[in-house]
């Protein structure tokens, strides 16, 4: 029996998006099944949040909480961490100081739901260049933020915040023409494409 994965989550991109993103990445099948009936199935998770992964093979069934936790699982499974300990460390400074950039653009991005004041917006977007340069600076020359010659899982979390900048605000990133490229450059491997296009 070989492995096979389910990913629980609300119906909606958020947190999950850059797990289906990996799957995309390596060509792995998953299922992908919302839940809609929170208040009943949350007893049921490990931790009492979502997303989970549910992996299941020959060995049994297991539930992996915590999306950063099953980015990582799934890059070490699928070879997306890189391909010696210098580009696994590469691509882990790059997914923290990511994930730094996320959480300070949650309350921008879902500023609707979370009533975020209109101060504290404007003061993200003013302070977002540096932001970009710090991320352009890691990227260096480097096609990828591990350094090698593949994607690793820190251009994942890259693409989706990235994607999710240049849907609320496209000319954000219009002079950081290193970003905007690696962007563009995952946005165009063959297996993600086929992805994005029957993406909701």
């Amino acid at each position: 029996m070989s492995t096979s994965y389910e990913l629980l989550y609300f119906p909606l991109r958020g947190r999950a998006e850059p797990i289906r993103l990996m799957f995309a990445t390596a060509n792995v099948a998953f299922t992908n099944t919302p839940i809609t009936n929170w208040p009943e199935f949350k007893p049921n998770t490990p931790l009492g949040q979502l997303p989970v992964l549910v992996e299941r093979s020959e060995s049994g069934e297991r539930q992996i909480p915590q999306s950063m936790a099953i980015v990582r699982h799934l890059a070490r499974v699928f070879d997306l961490f890189g391909k010696d300990e210098v580009e696994k460390t590469n691509a882990d400074v790059a997914a923290e100081t990511i994930n730094d950039w996320r959480t300070k653009f949650a309350p921008v991005q879902f500023a609707a739901f979370m009533n975020t004041a209109q101060t504290v917006i404007d003061k993200y977007w003013t302070d977002l260049p540096a932001t970009l340069r710090t991320l352009e600076g890691l990227l260096g020359s480097c096609t990828w933020f591990g350094g090698g010659e593949s994607p690793t899982y820190a251009d994942v979390l890259a693409f989706d915040t990235l994607d999710n900048h240049m849907a609320t605000k496209p000319e954000s990133l219009a002079d950081f023409p290193k970003l905007r490229a690696l962007h563009d450059r995952f946005r165009a491997l063959p297996n993600v494409a086929a992805y994005l296009e029957k993406r909701a």
